[in-house]
């Protein structure tokens, strides 16, 4: 466990680096929400950190920093220039559900992303070529939302970015490492070589709710995906059961983009009855991996590697509190089983986010 004074630091680290049970279910038809007009709504501003630190056992080592910072839109009118994607992917492919009344379409920018890999030994100048090497990667994005009734949810989010020294992961990392008199990782010099990046991921949830008293409710979201790119390539299926009030607002919580549960910056306080809520969630994603680059190595040069494990799979638990449509704020923490035959054990890392209106 680590010392208090050591989570601090990370905390520190982490935000300045980027700015950044259930109960038995009666009849089917009781588990289908009836349809809420979809209100309008402001701009948000979403944060997202996540790090070994935010969590009780983490070790900072191989997925060691990821944040992000986005925009999310209002409803997109029907009709606008901005919606012509949703509208030929609508009514061209099946990755989205053809629109009803209350069809609600959102856009979200991913301004600015970054993650950080590194092996588990950060003093060795020459890491050793069992552990993963070090990489960083910097995108931003598009992601488009549809939440179709409040019964599914669907996203298309395209990640653009370079991985390398391009990537500022060993800059971020150290400067901030010696600003706080922590050590510095040494094996920089060895980390993969520049590339461009892309990653295109599709995913799928539904919503099944089970209504109790007083504005409280549980339910069950189940959720399949698929990712292309030089980046990641995998498919996934999971899910989460959450149980709280005012949960038509979200749809379970927002996690940083990659490999793992598909978290959504949906939100929307107007489709509940209450002024505020909250959540309790627990879940599960597995998935095969087919391309990793961060373990892989690069795609057209020689470069440090190692060998990935095919089957990957998470274990997440968290909870999240909005206020009316000023803010939403949520916590996650992940187990997840070894990335590559080499690895020592399961990874543990934590997840904070935060969103605003404006």
């Amino acid at each position: 466990m680590f010392p208090v004074n050591y989570i601090a630091q990370r905390l520190t680290i982490s935000t300045l680096a980027l700015i950044p049970a259930i109960a038995l279910a009666g009849p089917i038809d009781t588990l289908i929400p009836a349809p809420v007009p979809a209100p309008d709504s402001e701009f948000r501003l979403v944060l997202i950190e996540e790090n070994p630190a935010l969590s009780i056992d983490g070790r900072d080592r191989h997925y060691t920093n990821g944040n992000q910072i986005s925009l999310l839109s209002p409803i997109l009118q029907n009709g606008s220039w901005i919606d012509m994607p949703f509208r030929w992917l609508e009514q061209n492919t099946f990755l989205f559900i053809k629109p009803g009344e209350t069809t609600d379409n959102r856009l979200e920018w991913l301004i600015l992303g970054q993650a950080i890999f590194t092996p588990q030994d950060h003093h060795l100048s020459n890491p050793s070529t069992s552990d993963r090497p070090y990489a960083g990667w910097l995108f931003t994005g598009l992601n488009l939302i549809q939440n179709q009734d409040d019964h599914v949810l669907t996203s298309l989010e395209l990640q653009a970015g370079v991985v390398g020294s391009w990537a500022l992961g060993h800059q971020i990392q150290n400067s901030f490492h010696a600003l706080l008199g922590d050590s510095l990782a040494r094996g920089w010099g060895h980390q993969l070589g520049n590339q461009f990046g892309f990653v295109v991921t599709w995913n799928r949830d539904w919503r099944f709710d089970h209504q109790l008293r007083n504005g409280y409710s549980w339910e069950l979201i189940p959720t399949v995906g698929l990712a292309a790119g030089d980046v990641y390539t995998y498919g996934q299926a999971g899910g989460i059961v959450r149980w709280g009030l005012g949960l038509n607002a979200t749809w379970g919580p927002d996690l940083f983009p990659g490999p793992g549960y598909p978290g959504t910056a949906y939100f929307d306080p107007k489709r509940t009855k209450t002024g505020w809520g909250f959540d309790f969630y627990g879940g599960a994603v597995g998935r095969l991996m087919a391309v990793n680059v961060f373990l892989d190595g690069n795609t057209l040069q020689n470069s440090r590697s190692v060998a990935e494990t095919v089957p990957v799979g998470d274990l997440l638990i968290g909870a999240e509190f909005f206020f009316q449509d000023r803010f939403r704020i949520g916590f996650t923490a992940i187990l997840r089983s070894p990335e590559f035959r080499e690895q020592h054990g399961p990874d543990s890392f934590g997840g904070v986010t935060a969103s605003f209106n404006f």
